[in-house]
């Protein structure tokens, strides 16, 4: 028990009379009631748990009060003030000033206060006496942490110079919460990598998901975000990788943080969807295919694409797609872009769109593409030229007999392979079969786009000298008649069933007529 400061003792004893009739008289105090109240419901690391022991209500005359107040010792310890040696501060403008009684012991709490004013009733209103508590463990949503509570025939009241004031139900502390764990990130989206956007803008339209917060204590967790770059989780700059920094913000001010790191490629993607004209014996196989294009600053790619046959009679081909990575963030929309399989086939000339089309290429993904479309049959890539060059002539004829009756080829070609590779019926084997593909395209041209204007005329005949002036002495067996020209009627016998004379299979690596 504290000793009672000095005070008027006429005073002190009227005042504790005062109180300790109120089970004698009462006097109607409207509808007030006593409350404890917290000054903060949401405690921080640091932080105290403050309660201000009050009326609720419109104000009651009275002279003196007592609160008798029980507290969770486990989880709090009720702080002592240094200055005064008392357990309370008293509110700003408390009428009750004087202390009568103050005792504390582990969860337990009572406090008599009286008035200096003398023995007359005073207008008692709000705040009486602020208790701070230091807490010791965590609590979330609690209620009742401080409450008021009896001892023996004592109960927490207001008295007045008649007797005991009759209040509402005393009301105990509210929910509060003190949490020190910080919360939790859920969901938070892994890095990832993109490619440019096919429209020339320098940026990626990618949808990056905020995560979700948990917590120990607390259903709603405030999610916040910073980027190293831009704003907003919907765009983000080519050529470099911007990280969003996550924080999750509990009600109590604990915080957690966590990245992701979204990496944007300078280079964009070309989507080529494309089809080879002609009656193909292998249901799939590959091919090695460039797409070049000299608007702008100009590309040339190249990759291999997986054909499969289809169609018949005039609408038969092989078909595939391919995506190919183009460096640089020039919009190519409309541009003109040249196709081809080097192997195979001519140029054929196609124009560049942009498409929604997604996917992932090379561990990167791409919300869109540039995309060259030859699967029309006005589009269909032209097959049978076998020596690499701007037309399909003659000396693509003389390639075909160099290689006639080979099966050493292979079917499937890449964009890294070496030629002559005039197997282009994809059978396995060179034979008059291939010979009929050269026949239906004889004299077609490259289709000019850019730079690529050709300027080769193609040529029905060719000496055998001249061949050997061109290092191409091995084609001079194309001239089956032996007439000293390889020429549209040597085709025609070769057609027919005539034998070229020294006629073997040879591999591509020892051909020197590529």
């Amino acid at each position: 028990m504290l000793t009672v400061p000095s005070q008027s003792l006429r005073s002190l004893s009227l005042t504790t009379a005062a109180i300790l009739a109120a089970t004698c008289s009462a006097i109607a105090g409207a509808d007030s009631n006593l409350s404890l109240t917290a000054a903060d419901a949401t405690i921080g690391v640091g932080q105290k748990l403050v309660v201000t022991v009050g009326l609720n209500g419109d104000p009651v005359n009275g002279v003196g009060a007592q609160f008798i107040l029980n507290y969770d010792s486990t989880k709090l310890s009720l702080d002592s003030s240094v200055d005064t040696g008392n357990s309370y501060v008293l509110s700003a403008g408390a009428a009750l000033d004087l202390e009568l009684y103050e005792s504390s012991t582990a969860g337990v709490y009572k406090l008599a206060l009286g008035t200096t004013s003398g023995n007359d009733n005073v207008s008692l209103s709000g705040g009486f006496v602020v208790l701070t508590f230091t807490c010791t463990g965590d609590f979330c949503a609690a209620s009742d942490k401080v409450s008021f509570a009896t001892s023996g025939s004592l109960s927490s009241t207001i008295a007045s110079v008649s007797g005991a004031v009759t209040l509402a139900a005393a009301t105990n502390l509210g929910a509060v919460t003190r949490d020190t764990v910080a919360p939790s990130l859920v969901s938070v989206p892994a890095g990832r990598s993109f490619w440019a956007d096919a429209n020339g803008m320098n940026t990626a339209a990618v949808t990056i998901v905020a995560p979700t917060g948990s917590d120990t204590c607390d259903t709603a967790v405030d999610i916040t975000y910073t980027r190293t770059a831009g704003s907003g989780l919907s765009s983000f700059g080519a050529g470099a990788v911007t990280t969003i920094t996550w924080t999750a913000t509990d009600d109590c001010g604990n915080t957690a943080t966590n990245t992701t790191a979204v990496d944007v490629s300078a280079s964009s993607v070309m989507f080529a969807d494309l089809s080879m004209g002609g009656s193909f014996t292998t249901s799939s196989f590959t091919r090695g295919v460039t797409v070049a294009t000299t608007s702008g600053a100009g590309f040339s790619v190249s990759d291999t694409i997986s054909l499969a046959t289809a169609g018949s009679g005039s609408t038969s081909r092989a078909q595939g797609t391919a995506d190919f990575t183009v460096s640089g963030a020039v919009d190519w929309t409309s541009a003109c872009a040249t196709v081809r399989d080097p192997l195979h086939t001519l140029r054929r000339a196609l124009t560049i769109g942009v498409g929604p089309t997604n996917g992932s290429l090379d561990g990167r993904e791409f919300n869109s593409s540039y995309g060259v479309n030859g699967s029309s049959s006005s589009d269909y890539l032209v097959v049978g030229n076998g020596n690499a060059d701007a037309v399909i002539d003659i000396l693509d004829f003389s390639v075909f007999v160099t290689q006639r009756g080979a099966t050493n080829l292979g079917i499937d070609t890449t964009s890294s392979s070496t030629g002559p590779h005039t197997d282009f019926n994809a059978s396995g084997v060179v034979s008059n079969a291939d010979l009929s593909f050269l026949s239906v395209n004889f004299f077609a041209v490259d289709e000019s786009c850019g730079g690529y204007t050709g300027g080769q005329t193609p040529l029905a005949s060719i000496s055998v000298k001249q061949l050997r002036r061109m290092g191409l002495g091995a084609q001079a067996m194309a001239d089956v008649n032996n007439d000293g020209w390889v020429d549209t009627t040597d085709m025609m016998l070769v057609m027919q069933g005539a034998v070229p004379v020294q006629q073997k299979p040879i591999s591509t690596s020892s051909n020197t007529a590529w």
